[in-house]
């Protein structure tokens, strides 16, 4: 990659890709939420699309 591509690519916006599987596994994610954003983001994805595609649990009111 010369510096030129690299320069684009800064410019453009794009945002490295990150491993699915580690992403979850880093985040304590369940393997249930992981397989479900397997299928829906693929192998790898952003860490934005992760972040918007988590369902949270929801916290139990004592």
């Amino acid at each position: 990659m010369t510096l030129t591509e690299a320069n684009l690519i800064a410019l453009s916006g794009a945002q490295p890709l990150v491993n699915v599987s580690e992403y979850c596994r880093r985040a304590g994610i369940g393997e249930a939420e992981e397989r479900r954003l397997l299928l829906l983001l693929g192998r790898e994805a952003s860490c934005h699309e992760l972040q918007m595609n988590i369902v949270q649990r929801r916290m139990r009111a004592r």
